[in-house]
């Protein structure tokens, strides 16, 4: 309620409320949701379902949840950790509502030197083998370990094998950034190695 009274009042806004599983149905200019009495898990699969066009904002949420849910979620645009203010709240909804991202320093720090060494690693594309591609492939459709190694006819400890070695040579620090290098940077054109 404090939302619907502060932004569509102070802000000029009109402020619809949801409740986490009827979010998804709702249309918007801007999704706000608050974490803060919410599980990741039920965080994630709303995230999962929300119009990829519109921009999302975590609100009410603490810096580590944050930066899991950024890693596993990169359409999140906005975070307004549980100690903004309301001016940084309204200063950032009206940058996400004009196009923009609102993200704390320490976290766009984070992202920023993720892109660096992506790019960096750029001119040296990695040459994964055929079994390490379908791995990644089905990794970045959220797949568990078992879930990959019951799929493939292989122990999970092999797929766990498999993924240690994959991350390390495209350069991931986990299956969320390796997931979002196989969709922007990864040529599965190339021939694959034994």
């Amino acid at each position: 309620m404090f939302f619907r009274h502060f932004l569509g009042e102070q802000a000029q806004l009109h402020v619809s409320l949801a409740r986490l599983d009827e979010a998804a149905q709702a249309s918007a200019d801007l999704y706000l949701i608050d974490a803060g009495n919410s599980q990741p898990e039920q965080l994630s699969g709303l995230l999962d379902q929300l119009d990829e066009g519109t921009p999302v904002a975590l609100v009410n949420i603490a810096p580590e949840q944050a930066e899991r849910l950024v890693d596993k979620h990169p359409g999140i645009r906005g975070v307004f950790y549980s100690h903004a203010t309301r001016e940084h709240l309204l200063d950032g909804i009206q940058v996400l509502l004009d196009g923009g991202d609102w993200l704390p320093r320490v976290l766009t720090e984070r992202l920023l030197s993720q892109w660096r060494r992506m790019r960096q690693m750029a001119g040296s594309k990695p040459s994964l083998t055929l079994r390490e591609r379908e791995i990644l492939s089905l990794a970045g459709k959220g797949l568990s370990n078992a879930e990959i190694a019951e799929q493939l006819c292989l122990s999970p400890h092999t797929i766990k094998s498999h993924i240690h070695n994959l991350l390390r040579k495209i350069g991931a620090s986990n299956r969320a950034e390796a997931a979002f290098l196989l969709r922007g940077r990864l040529d599965w054109s190339e021939p694959c190695h034994a």
